[in-house]
């Protein structure tokens, strides 16, 4: 515990811009988290719903819970439009210790189509986050610490996240700013903020049969005063309905991962983490799962958008 609270000073303290966002491995099967502009890329009512366990066994470590869907607008009556509008919905709950937060953000994007089976969007992350500390809780060498100003903290800020994504039946590519507006965390230490964070994500599918492919992708993450992250993950699927794959994350991880489809509407993810930092002293183990619920109906695909995207 006494480490994990070492980890929380760091991230939080005086002067500080480290890693503040929830971590996932299955970024893939998981996209709006990481670029609002996905919002709408299906046509259809997209929903997840998530939950990740980080460090099984270890006292305080990070367990996080999300929710999100998203879907397009369609104008009832009139032929295929070309551009389309995306809105959505994601909230998110992470907690490590004694630090957590929940964010209720809702999503818009635009959607633009560039070619036949191209299209290029651009999307807004826009809502709240509400942070809480309990200092009170803790054991401290130095009470005196600016960090304990107060015996707890609940505290809300503003959030956007702003994103640029493009998209076609075989590749993606997206960047966004997470925390772009970069709040004071204000009676948390002496100059606390929310560091913003880029992150770049990218893949391909290249098939490899008439029903199967492989689709390797990647993931950078770029924070203030943090290391550079990244994560690699491939996939090999079948008809996309089962995949199974392997992933590194440097400096944490290597990650396994398999996904189901059942009952026509229904996709379950799972990822199993194998720690490869320090903290496997502790404790070596973090599970992920994910439930999607993608109800889309068969029909003219001159009607649709690209009703099977690279990335899921």
């Amino acid at each position: 515990m006494r480490i994990l609270h070492s980890l929380l000073f760091i991230a939080i303290g005086v002067s500080c811009y480290a890693q503040q966002l929830a971590q996932y491995s299955q970024y893939v099967f998981n996209q709006f988290s990481v670029n609002p502009a996905v919002a709408g890329s299906k046509d259809c009512l997209d929903m997840r719903l998530g939950y990740r366990q980080q460090w099984v066994g270890l006292e305080g470590a990070p367990v996080t819970g999300w929710v999100s869907m998203h879907g397009v607008i369609r104008a009832k009556g009139k032929p295929f439009q070309p551009n389309k509008h995306g809105v959505g919905l994601f909230i998110e709950a992470d907690d490590a210790g004694n630090y957590g937060y929940t964010s209720f953000l809702l999503a818009y994007a635009y959607h633009m189509q560039m070619s036949r089976n191209f299209y290029l969007s651009m999307g807004l992350f826009g809502g709240v986050r509400q942070v809480k500390l309990a200092v009170g809780d803790m054991t401290l060498g130095n009470y005196n610490d600016p960090v304990a100003n107060s015996q707890s903290a609940a505290l809300v800020y503003p959030e956007i996240t702003p994103g640029i994504f493009a998209y076609s039946k075989t590749t993606w590519v997206g960047v966004s700013i997470h925390q772009a507006l970069g709040n004071r965390i204000g009676d948390i230490g002496t100059d606390s903020r929310f560091a913003r964070h880029l992150m770049l994500s990218g893949g391909y599918r290249y098939r490899i049969g008439r029903k199967t492919a492989f689709v390797p992708s990647g993931l950078l993450k770029v924070a203030g005063g943090a290391p550079l992250a990244f994560d690699i993950n491939g996939m090999v699927e079948w008809n996309r309905i089962y995949g199974i794959g392997v992933g590194y994350r440097n400096g944490d991880a290597f990650v396994a991962m398999m996904k189901i489809g059942f009952l026509k509407f229904f996709q379950l993810g799972y990822s199993y983490d194998m720690t490869t930092s320090k903290l496997r002293v502790a404790s070596r183990n973090t599970h992920e799962i994910i439930l999607a619920i993608t109800p889309c109906r068969a029909g003219d695909a001159s009607k649709r958008m690209i009703s099977c995207p690279a990335f899921d």
